[in-house]
């Protein structure tokens, strides 16, 4: 029975150590001159969607056509 607690402390201590690593790894300190790459616009991922779904509006207005995304638009831009 020694044999496996000896076992089951060693796995233990082993997450342990590697949840603290994993932990560790993911805390970044940033410098302040970098703070301003990742506060731009484009960083933002929420923001694709949006921006595809405009870009898709103005193709489909300038062509006259829809492009498969359900947006209808006339040849002249403006709409």
């Amino acid at each position: 029975m020694t044999s496996l607690s000896f076992r089951l402390s060693r796995v233990v201590l082993a997450a342990g150590l590697l949840t603290g690593l994993v932990v560790g790894v993911g805390c970044v300190h940033v410098a302040p001159y970098e703070r301003e790459d990742l506060a731009r616009p484009g960083m933002d991922t929420e923001r694709e969607s949006a921006e595809m779904g405009f870009q898709a509006h103005v193709h489909d207005s300038r062509e006259g056509a829809t492009g498969g995304a359900g947006s209808t638009g006339g040849g002249c831009g403006c709409n």
